[in-house]
């Protein structure tokens, strides 16, 4: 793959066909980023749980606090 010419994938990951194909575009992906953390921290083993949210913290404190929270209420 060429980074002049790079090949495209949807997010089934099978190749399109190119912007000159005239198929149906497909639906946009929700994103419920705060949801989908939680679920990653819920399946996390407890040492890469704290240390996503220990680097969480130095980036974002008020994110970090609030998935703690959420957390500590499951």
């Amino acid at each position: 793959m060429s980074s002049s010419n790079p090949e495209l994938y949807n997010r089934l990951g099978k190749k399109s066909a190119g912007a000159n194909d005239a198929a149906k575009p497909e639906e946009p992906v929700k994103v419920d980023g705060f949801g989908q953390v939680i679920q990653l921290l819920q399946v996390a083993d407890d040492e890469f749980r704290e240390s996503l949210l220990k680097r969480l913290t130095a980036r974002d404190p008020e994110l970090a606090r609030q998935l703690r929270a959420y957390l500590a209420r499951l």
